[in-house]
């Protein structure tokens, strides 16, 4: 995704601030091109989005 820029590679730092700020949770939609970075779907029906670092 970041077509290999060091600038815009994930650092451990970024992702622990993404999921303080329940970034990962996603919406109660998902579509066909979202599909490959959802993780799983809660109970209340919201995507839990993939963090991977």
């Amino acid at each position: 995704m970041s077509a290999g820029l060091e600038t815009f590679a994930l650092k451990e730092e970024d992702a622990i601030k993404l999921l303080a700020c329940q970034t990962h949770v996603g919406a109660a939609n998902c579509d066909f091109q979202m599909e490959q970075y959802v993780w799983k779907r809660r109970a209340d029906g919201l995507f839990i989005l993939l963090c991977i670092i």
